[in-house]
């Protein structure tokens, strides 16, 4: 069995707010396409929902987003289907792993691999990444299937290959396309 998680592809780094990113937005029917090929195949869906307090204090590093109980923490509309025989699990840090029950959950279903889609390749992604290969999992990343923003003197392209070279080369997870 493998694991699918996917990574804070939410309304508020996709459609409002703050974060939100037409980039990030553009991944949105390759991850739909390959959430809809895993699910037949019986594989652990599991989303990874940032969802902030009002006063996080990540607000001194970025613009409160993702507010616990506002439209920006929730799933897009396009992967709400998935979370019908799917897991999610609110987040308030960069890994999926900080004071979640993904651990947990994954030792449950003890995939033989697990693979991360989702936005932002450098932060979010990268850092779950980074707990699952500290677990030993086997890791695939889909780079069709993962997206980040422009940022001040980088632009998108050149954040995603620097986050994914460092997944493969320095993190050993497996950089595939769908």
């Amino acid at each position: 069995m493998k694991a699918i998680i996917v990574v804070d592809v939410l309304n508020g780094f996709t459609r409002e707010g703050p974060l939100a990113s037409d980039k990030c937005a553009e991944v949105i029917p390759n991850i739909k396409k390959l959430l809809e090929k895993e699910e037949k195949e019986g594989s652990k869906i599991i989303f990874l929902a940032d969802n902030h307090d009002r006063d996080d204090l990540e607000f001194k590093i970025f613009p409160p987003h993702c507010v616990k109980g506002s439209r920006e923490s929730e799933v897009v509309d396009e992967l709400k289907p998935f979370l019908k025989n799917g897991i999610l699990i609110p987040k308030k840090r960069y890994s999926g792993f900080y004071n979640t029950n993904l651990d947990q959950i994954l030792k449950e279903t003890n995939p033989e691999k697990v693979i991360v889609v989702g936005v932002c390749t450098d932060i979010c992604v990268l850092h779950t990444v980074a707990d699952l290969r500290n677990r030993d999992y086997e890791v695939e990343v889909p780079k069709d299937c993962v997206e980040t923003y422009d940022a001040p003197g980088h632009s998108a392209a050149e954040i995603d290959r620097f986050s994914l070279d460092h997944m493969r080369d320095i993190l050993g997870a497996k950089i595939t396309q769908t």
